[in-house]
């Protein structure tokens, strides 16, 4: 007889028990020498048997069914196949005498032999691998529901090997909230964001540049905030988050613009933050023989706003002016600090009316979950809409119980040390000052941090909005202590 030689190994995990292609060829071939069989062809494959289609085991098929050898050594039947397709190609060519003998290191198996006993053999190997697979299926969901991520940890995090834990990556981690606050900024497109990142000294391990897509695919990650995603559902990780839950949510609002930003030959810090009072659009900025002006966009074809163009210079010194409303007499600021200090013992109730809140929205998840429930035993919902529902509640709660983590974690913004809240004051009072003195890129940061929105009309600011906690301070009367004018 002719015999063909047959190593398989899978790369996957059910095999790690299963000896080395190197291992079974020798032993394999230590059988053939010792009993004198004539070995015509060795083949070995690294492929899962688990499914049909493996080419090497078809070239072995279709080597015997053309009459060139007609007997196999294998370790075992299971390195044949572990499905019953290829395991009933293997048994009706060994009953059909095509095959004449297939020897393993354990026993040979005959066109005589009772063909149950190998249907079971390939069926208990296929049962095997169903079973493993519901097994990993199951350890990993278990994971994910302890916080355990069960995968090679995300860029900007580690693997630590040592308790099997996620950790932040400290040096590039920082890359990772960069490359957020970037986006965040609706200023840059993804290749924009590429290339200042490379040129701040990312790389990857291989040494190259990050890709877009790469880029596209981090600022979609709800690791980042403390999340893990598998098949559609959250879990809330145990792992430190890199960027909080509301950096995250500015970005997905960008990216599901319709429109994403495009590219700008200049760029312009105020644009975006200016809206013409007379019609509600907004300011848009151009430049023309090296200066840069705003005017109105006139997107509704009505406003005689959009023929008044206003200098950049102008802009920057209205918006100055504006911030003036944030100033405060620093050495009042350092006296009502220190007198704060002295007597501060009560708590702020924002944080604890926050997690009430969000413990309340658990509640009504739980009430609309039972609803849920009741109305699908009553066969009053289909089950697809009923599954479909269920994995928005649960993705929900995931989503609240992450954001009560995270403001437990902080202490919650109503319990920022005074220390922080002096450096608020700070900072707004010196905002008209240092506005003029930095360049664009750090005006427009400035800008996106004090300023929601200013309204313009007639080369002046008829109306402003800043964000919170500087709303405060600019309605604020000027001789009130901190105190009385604590951070909403």
């Amino acid at each position: 007889m002719k015999y063909i030689l047959y190593c398989r190994k899978s790369t996957e995990s059910e095999d790690r028990q299963v000896l080395s292609l190197e291992s079974q060829e020798k032993e394999l071939m230590n059988i053939a020498k010792n009993n004198n069989l004539d070995v015509i062809s060795v083949f070995k494959e690294s492929k899962s048997a688990k499914a049909e289609g493996r080419p090497v085991f078809n070239q072995v098929l279709k080597l015997i069914t053309s009459g060139k050898a007609d007997a196999i050594i294998c370790w075992k039947l299971d390195r044949l196949a572990r499905n019953f397709i290829d395991g009933g190609k293997v048994i009706d060519l060994l009953q059909k005498g095509v095959i004449k003998e297939i020897r393993t290191y354990e026993t040979t198996h005959l066109p005589t032999d009772n063909v149950l006993l190998l249907a079971v053999n390939f069926g208990m190997a296929n049962q095997y691998i169903r079973d493993l697979s519901t097994n990993v299926k199951r350890g990993i969901r278990t994971k994910l529901e302890n916080g355990q991520w069960p995968n090679y940890a995300p860029f900007g995090y580690k693997n630590d090997k040592a308790d099997k834990t996620i950790k932040i990556d400290t040096k590039r981690s920082p890359y990772v909230k960069r490359i957020f606050e970037l986006y965040s900024t609706g200023a840059y497109t993804l290749k924009q964001v590429e290339d200042i990142l490379y040129h701040e000294g990312l790389r990857t391990k291989g040494g190259f540049r990050l890709k877009k897509c790469q880029i596209h695919r981090f600022l979609q990650n709800k690791f980042y905030v403390g999340l893990m995603e598998k098949d559609g559902k959250l879990y809330p990780g145990k792992h430190k988050p890199i960027i909080s839950q509301t950096l995250f949510d500015q970005v997905q609002e960008i990216l599901n613009r319709k429109s994403s930003p495009k590219p700008q030959k200049h760029f312009y810090s105020a644009r975006g933050f200016l809206t013409c009072a007379s019609c509600g659009c907004m300011l848009t900025a151009e430049t023309q023989k090296g200066f840069i002006y705003y005017h109105c966009t006139n997107g509704k074809g009505n406003c005689d706003e959009h023929k008044t163009y206003l200098k950049n210079t102008d802009v920057d010194q209205l918006l100055s002016k504006m911030f003036l409303n944030l100033k405060f007499d620093e050495e009042f600021i350092d006296i009502s600090f220190e007198a704060y200090k002295a007597r501060n013992d009560d708590q702020n109730n924002y944080a604890k009316s926050s997690l009430t809140g969000l413990s309340n929205e658990l509640n009504a998840l739980t009430d609309k979950e039972s609803r849920l429930v009741d109305g699908y035993v009553s066969q009053l919902i289909t089950e697809a809409i009923y599954k479909q529902k269920k994995l928005e509640i649960e993705n929900q709660r995931a989503v609240l119980n992450n954001q009560i983590k995270e403001i437990q974690a902080k202490g919650g913004i109503s319990e920022v040390t005074l220390e922080q809240i002096k450096n608020v004051f700070l900072e707004g009072s010196r905002a008209a000052e240092k506005y003029l003195l930095v360049d664009e890129q750090e005006k427009r940061n400035m800008l996106k941090k004090l300023l929601s929105n200013a309204y313009v009309q007639n080369k002046n600011v008829a109306s402003y909005q800043f964000k919170s906690p500087y709303q405060v301070l600019a309605l604020a009367p000027k001789n009130n202590d901190l105190t009385q004018m604590r951070m909403g």
